[in-house]
């Protein structure tokens, strides 16, 4: 399997609906959204700090003034979805932050997220990639219930919490293009892994709120949505919506019988990297698997191994 083509950092999803490129760890693998209408502007995940000028420029490219973007709407509160949703405010003075009830203290006081973090990925992690997280304030951010629309200019955009990556996940439907702005709701994949014959995505349920029977609930409302393509935030679009969800479900059922098979959370990582190559393309290789995927899997390995612990706990009492 190639490498997979360049990933343009500014791509046109469907008029009007950009995605771009963050810089998030590499190239092609994590990206925001940029919806415009009527000279307005809505901003879909944020990245991390260092991506807010590449965000900017992008408005600049399309000829958005920063004080057209009315919206930014980070799908959860995962630093790679939130952490620049600080500094993109202070750039953006007429905006207002669209969040999931569950997730706006995190992002009016970001610090119980920078220790969690701090936890799982290590200080030198965190002070790399996500250092320094700005606080939004309060006045300027708007809780999204469940079934509420938004506009952006007169263009309908509805919100739909989306639970099981993280219990406080949204998603943004763009009812102009019939497009699904997922976030992590649909697993993660990178460029050179969808392609017209292959479809290879993995889920990713990190700690601590992953939740199987909501994972499973959510993709089935995706499908029965229908949306014309799903726009995930890692990172090819997906138009085979249904067998997307059908494999998503069929790798996390697996991942789950290994996860009470395993001795521990090392060893379940290894047993998800064996494993999931059953569904790799035929031209990829395990190597290119922990390549690509060796995060999403490690963090799902701690995720799983976490939820097994809670689910044993519950079952002491």
């Amino acid at each position: 399997m190639s490498d997979g083509p360049k990933v343009d950092p500014l791509t046109e999803i469907a008029p009007g609906l950009m995605r771009c490129d963050t810089g998030y760890l590499r190239a092609g693998h994590t990206a925001c959204y940029l919806l415009t209408h009527g000279g307005r502007a809505a901003i879909i995940d944020t990245g991390v700090g260092a991506s807010v000028p590449g965000i900017l420029d992008a408005l600049s490219r399309q000829d958005i003034p920063r004080d057209a973007v009315d919206w930014v709407i980070p799908t959860h509160v995962h630093l790679d979805h939130a952490g620049g949703a600080g500094a993109l405010m202070q750039a953006l003075p007429s905006a207002r932050l669209g969040i999931h009830p569950s997730g706006a203290e995190h992002m009016a006081d970001p610090s119980r997220l920078e220790v969690g973090v701090r936890a799982l990925y290590g200080d030198e992690f965190f002070d790399r990639e996500y250092a320094p997280l700005t606080p939004v304030a309060r006045e300027r951010m708007v809780t999204l219930d469940d079934g509420e629309t938004l506009f952006v200019g007169q263009r309908p955009l509805e919100i739909l919490h989306t639970p099981g990556h993280a219990w406080h996940h949204l998603s943004v439907f763009d009812v102009e293009s019939a497009v699904l702005i997922a976030g992590d709701a649909v697993g993660a994949s990178y460029p050179g892994y969808i392609q017209q014959r292959s479809l290879f995505m993995v889920p990713v349920v990190p700690p601590p709120q992953f939740n199987p029977a909501a994972y499973r609930a959510t993709l089935a409302r995706i499908v029965a949505l229908a949306p014309r393509a799903v726009a995930p935030a890692h990172f090819p679009i997906i138009d085979r919506v249904d067998a997307a969800a059908s494999l998503l479900e069929a790798m996390l059922d697996a991942a789950i019988e290994w996860t009470w098979q395993a001795a521990s959370a090392a060893d379940l990582n290894q047993r998800l990297l064996d494993g999931w190559c059953r569904w790799l393309p035929s031209d990829a290789t395990r190597e290119q698997l922990e390549r690509d995927f060796g995060l999403d899997i490690w963090l799902t390995s701690e995720g799983l191994w976490l939820w097994r612990s809670k689910e044993e706990r519950k079952a002491a009492r």
